[in-house]
C-alpha cells in the first residue's frame, strides 16, 4: 500500500446530522435544477464557507447557499481526530406541480327583461368579482371540479348552484336573476337633482311607467304632479300650467318643440313611451335656453338605444302598439315603434243602435317613429336621426238635428297631424360640448262643422345649438342660438265672432254670413341667443344669471317685427343636507300663435305678450325616504290679446290688440315617498288663482283654466309574486263657466241666441274619481308578460263638466263626466 492510499484511508468523511433543510423553491420558474456546492466543514462540523461548483445557475444558487449555510455535520476525522475538511453537497430542486385549474366568465342579466346588471358581486370559493357595465365578470384561476357560485344582489332571490371547471379550460355562463318583485313597471317622481331652473321636477322612466290611471302611458304622469290643471275629456290632451291658457305653455323633445303631447281627449302620448329616458318638467321661472312662451315646459328626453335586439307587442281595449330595436353593425343601432287605436270600432259598436249620429270616419289616431343612431366607441362624436309621424281623426254625420234644432245640421270633422324629421348631432371633449339639432316639421289640422271650417297648415323649419364649457365644479358657462321659420297656409269659412280667444263665449249669429278667408300665408320666424351662466361662490350656493334676446318677424302682406330681451335670475341655497331654499325671478315673452297675425281675422301689428314670473320656496327631506317641496309662485301678464272693435286709420277693422293684463299667484305642494322595494307614492297639491282683465276698466274675470284646489295622490304597491297594484285619487276645483240667462229670438233665421252672463262667474261642482291599477307579471327566462287592468273612475263617480241646452236655451242640462271605465291588456316583452 503507497503511503498517500494510506493518508486517504485514515480520513474520515464528515456525516450530516439530522434531515438536510429543503432550500425555497424561486418564485417564477418552472424547471427542474441540480446546484452542486463546495462547503468548507470545520473541525466541529459547522458549515464555515460555501461556493457554487460551475455552471452557476442565479434563481437557484441563493436558496441552494442559504439552505447549505444550516447543515450541520459530524466532523471529519483522520487518526481518529477531529479534522477540517473541503467537501462537495448537491442540491436538488424540482418544479412544484402545476394546480389544475380553470377559468370562469360570463354575464349577469335579469329575468325576463334579459337587463344586464353591472356592479353585481359574483363569489366562487374565495374569490370575488364584479360584473362591469355590460354585466360581464371574468375569474381566473377557479381550482379544478365543483366550484359553488354565488350571486347577490339587491332587490334580486339569491342564486347558488356548481359549476364544473375543467383544468385549463374557460367555461362561458349567462346568469339570470329573478327580481324579488318582478315589475317593468315603477314609479317614482324625482324632485331634486342638481339644476339650474327653480322649479323642476325630474322623472326617468324606470319610475313612472306604471301609474294609476294613465293606461300606461307614462307621459300622462304629468298630469298628476304640481301646477298642472286638469282638463275635461273633451278639452283633454291639453297643457295647462299654473291657471295660464294652453298655448301658453310648450313640450320639446330633445330640444325641440312637438305640436301635441297626446292624442285625441289624451288617450296615449303621440310618442312611444318606452323609446324615453325621462321627463323633466319646469312650471315656471324656467332658464334662458327656453323661450316663446310664457307658462311652463315640458322637457322629454329619449334614451340611448339598446346594443341587443329587444321589443314588446302591446294590445288593450283602446290600441294596439308595437317596437323593436337592435344593432345593425358596431356602434349603429334602429328602433322602430308604431301605435294604431281601435278605439272607433268599439264605440262604433256601442253607438250603432242610436237613433241621433253614426259615424262616418270612426275616431281613431295613429303615430309611429323611427330611429337611427351612430355612436361609435371611443369617438367624440354621436348622430342621431329621428323621424316621428301622428295622425288623429274624427268624423260624425248627424242622421237629424241634434236637439230638434234645425240649425244643427251637417257633420263634424276633425283632423290633427304632424310629421318631423330631427338630426341631432353631439360633440364632448374635456371640458367642452356642443348639442345640435335641426328640424323639418309638417303640420296639418283641419276643423269642420256644418258649414264652418278652418284649415291650418305649416311647414316649419328650427335649428338650436347649445354649447357649454365647465372649467370647474363652481363655474359654468353655457349659451346658444334658437332659430325657428315656420310657414303657415290658413284658409276658413267662419263668421268672425267664431274666432275665439281664451275665456271668449260662441258669439256666432246665424243670421250672419260667414267670412270667406281663401288660403292665405305668412311666415313667422323667431332667431334668439341666449346665454347662462352657474356660479357657486359659497358652499352650498348656486347662482344662475341668465339672459335672452328673442326676434319676431312676420311677413303677411307686409313685414313686421319686434325684439324682446328678457333678463333670468335663479339661486339655491343648500343650507344642510335635509333643507334647501331656492328663488328665481325673470321676464318671459310670448309671441303670436297661428291665425293671430293674419289679416281678417287677426292683426299684422299685434305685439307678444309678456310675463314676469317670481317663485320662492324651500325643499326638506325631514326623515330617510321622504321629500317634501313647497313652492310660491306669483305671475303678471301684460299684453295679452284681445278682440278690439277699433280701426285702423284707414278703417280697417283692427280685430286684435294687446289690452290684456292678468295675474297667477299661487302655492305648490308636493311630499313624495320614495320608491322601495315595494312601495312608492306622493301627494302633490296646488292652491292658486288666475284672473285677467280683457280691456281696461272692464272686470276682472277668472282664465278658463282656473283651479283653486288641485289634489293628486298616487300610491303603488308591491305584493310579491308578480303581482302589483297601483291607486290614484284626484279631487280638484270643477271648471269655470259661463252662464246662459236668456236667449233672444231671431225670426229671420227662425233660430235662437244665447244671452250670456258674466265670463266664467259660475263653476262647476268638485270633480272627484279614483283610478285602480292590477298588474301581473310572468316571467320568463328571456322575456316577460304582463296582464294589467287599468279602472278609470273605479267609484262611477261621474263629475260634471258643463252645460248643455236645448235649441232656445229654455232647459239645460248637466253634462256628465266619463264613467267607469276599465282597459285591460297584455304586454309582452323580450
Amino acid at each position: 500500500m503507497t503511503p498517500l492510499i494510506a493518508l486517504f484511508l485514515a480520513v474520515v468523511p464528515p456525516q450530516l446530522i439530522g434531515q438536510a433543510p429543503r432550500p425555497g423553491y424561486p418564485a417564477g420558474e418552472t424547471r427542474d435544477a441540480r446546484v452542486v456546492l463546495t462547503l468548507q466543514v470545520d473541525a466541529s462540523g459547522a458549515v464555515r464557507d460555501v461556493s457554487v461548483v460551475p455552471p452557476e445557475q442565479p434563481p437557484f444558487d441563493a436558496p441552494a447557499i442559504a439552505a447549505a449555510r444550516g447543515l450541520m455535520f459530524s466532523p471529519a476525522t483522520q487518526d481518529e481526530k477531529p479534522v477540517a475538511v473541503r467537501i462537495q453537497y448537491a442540491f436538488q430542486f424540482t418544479a412544484p406541480a402545476k394546480p389544475r385549474e380553470g377559468e370562469l366568465a360570463g354575464t349577469v342579466r335579469e329575468r325576463g327583461t334579459r337587463r344586464k346588471l353591472s356592479g353585481v358581486e359574483i363569489t366562487v370559493g374565495d374569490a370575488t368579482v364584479i360584473t362591469d357595465g355590460d354585466g360581464r365578470f371574468e375569474l381566473r384561476g377557479v381550482p379544478e371540479g365543483d366550484a359553488r357560485v354565488v350571486i347577490a344582489a339587491p332587490g334580486y332571490k339569491r342564486f347558488e348552484g356548481p359549476e364544473a371547471i375543467a383544468d385549463g379550460q374557460r367555461l362561458e355562463v349567462a346568469y339570470l336573476l329573478e327580481p324579488l318583485y318582478s315589475s317593468p313597471y315603477q314609479a317614482t317622481v324625482t324632485g331634486e337633482r342638481t339644476r339650474r331652473e327653480v322649479s323642476k321636477t325630474s322623472i326617468s322612466m324606470a319610475e313612472i311607467e306604471r301609474i294609476p290611471g294613465t293606461q300606461g302611458d307614462a307621459l300622462k304622469v304629468i298630469e298628476d304632479l304640481p301646477g298642472v290643471a286638469r282638463t275635461s275629456p273633451i278639452g283633454g290632451g291639453m297643457l295647462v300650467v299654473r291657471g295660464s291658457k294652453p298655448g301658453d305653455s310648450e313640450v320639446y323633445l330633445d330640444g325641440e318643440p312637438i305640436p301635441l303631447l297626446y292624442h285625441f281627449f289624451a288617450l296615449s302620448s303621440t310618442v312611444n313611451p318606452d323609446l324615453l329616458a325621462g321627463i323633466e318638467f319646469m312650471p315656471g321661472n324656467f332658464g334662458s335656453s327656453y323661450g316663446d312662451l310664457t307658462g311652463g315646459v315640458v322637457e322629454v328626453r329619449t334614451r340611448n338605444l339598446r346594443d341587443e335586439l329587444h321589443g314588446y307587442a302591446n294590445l288593450n281595449l283602446l290600441e294596439g302598439s308595437v317596437l323593436l330595436e337592435g344593432p345593425v353593425a358596431p356602434g349603429l343601432s334602429f328602433a322602430i315603434a308604431g301605435r294604431r287605436s281601435h278605439v272607433g270600432e268599439i264605440l262604433g259598436v256601442a253607438m250603432g243602435g242610436s237613433s241621433d249620429s253614426s259615424f262616418t270616419a270612426v275616431p281613431r289616431y295613429y303615430d309611429a317613429q323611427f330611429r337611427l343612431d351612430w355612436r361609435p366607441p371611443g369617438s367624440a362624436h354621436q348622430l342621431s336621426l329621428l323621424a316621428l309621424t301622428s295622425n288623429d281623426h274624427l268624423g260624425m254625420l248627424f242622421k237629424r238635428p241634434i236637439s230638434d234644432d234645425p240649425n244643427q245640421t251637417g257633420g263634424l270633422d276633425v283632423g290633427t297631424g304632424f310629421s318631423q324629421l330631427r338630426l341631432k348631432h353631439r360633440w364632448q371633449s374635456g371640458i367642452v360640448s356642443l348639442d345640435t339639432v335641426a328640424m323639418f316639421e309638417a303640420q296639418d289640422n283641419h276643423f269642420n262643422v256644418g258649414s264652418e271650417s278652418v284649415r291650418v297648415r305649416g311647414r316649419n323649419y328650427m335649428f338650436r345649438s347649445t354649447g357649454t364649457v365647465q372649467p370647474s365644479d363652481e363655474v359654468a358657462f353655457s349659451g346658444g342660438v334658437d332659430v325657428a321659420a315656420r310657414r303657415y297656409a290658413i284658409s276658413a269659412r267662419l263668421p268672425k265672432s267664431s274666432y275665439r280667444l281664451e275665456g271668449e263665449p260662441d258669439t256666432g249669429r246665424p243670421d250672419q254670413p260667414p267670412t270667406e278667408l281663401p288660403e292665405s300665408r305668412y311666415d313667422r320666424y323667431t332667431p334668439a341667443i341666449w346665454a347662462e351662466a352657474r356660479w357657486k361662490p359659497l358652499p352650498g350656493v348656486t347662482l344662475t344669471p341668465g339672459v335672452r334676446v328673442d326676434e319676431y318677424l312676420y311677413l303677411t302682406d307686409r313685414e313686421r317685427g319686434s325684439a324682446t330681451v328678457s333678463p333670468r335670475f335663479a339661486a339655491r341655497w343648500d343650507a344642510t343636507s335635509q333643507i334647501a331654499f331656492k328663488g328665481g325671478v325673470g321676464l318671459y315673452t310670448q309671441g303670436p300663435r297661428e291665425a293671430d297675425p293674419m289679416p281678417v281675422f287677426g292683426n299684422p301689428e299685434i305685439q307678444p305678450e309678456r310675463s314676469l314670473q317670481v317663485t320662492a320656496g324651500t325643499e326638506v327631506r325631514p326623515i330617510p325616504g321622504v321629500f317634501v317641496s313647497v313652492e310660491g309662485f306669483w305671475k303678471k301678464l301684460d299684453g295679452l290679446v284681445v278682440h278690439t272693435p277699433a280701426t285702423d286709420a284707414q278703417g280697417n277693422a283692427l280685430n286684435l290688440d294687446n289690452a290684456g293684463t292678468g295675474h297667477v299667484r299661487g302655492l305648490e305642494v308636493m311630499v313624495r315617498k320614495e320608491l322601495t322595494e315595494r312601495a312608492f307614492g306622493w301627494i302633490a297639491y296646488t292652491l292658486s288663482r288666475s284672473d285677467r282683465v280683457d280691456r281696461p276698466g272692464q272686470a276682472s274675470r277668472l282664465f278658463d283654466f282656473d283651479q283653486t284646489h288641485n289634489l293628486t295622490a298616487v300610491a303603488g304597491y308591491k305584493l310579491g309574486r308578480g303581482w302589483q297594484v297601483g291607486a290614484r285619487v284626484r279631487l280638484i276645483s270643477g271648471n269655470v263657466q259661463t252662464p246662459v240667462i236668456g236667449s233672444a229670438y231671431l225670426a229671420r233665421t227662425d233660430s235662437y241666441l244665447p244671452i250670456y252672463g258674466a265670463t266664467n262667474s259660475v263653476r262647476a261642482p268638485l270633480f272627484s274619481q279614483i283610478d285602480l291599477r292590477v298588474d301581473k307579471i310572468w316571467t320568463f327566462d328571456s322575456w316577460s308578460l304582463n296582464a294589467y287592468v287599468d279602472v278609470l273612475n273605479a267609484g262611477n263617480h261621474r263629475s260634471i263638466e258643463g252645460t248643455a241646452f236645448n235649441y232656445d236655451f229654455s232647459q239645460q242640462a248637466r253634462v256628465q263626466g266619463l264613467p267607469f271605465f276599465p282597459s285591460t291588456g297584455l304586454k309582452a316583452s323580450f
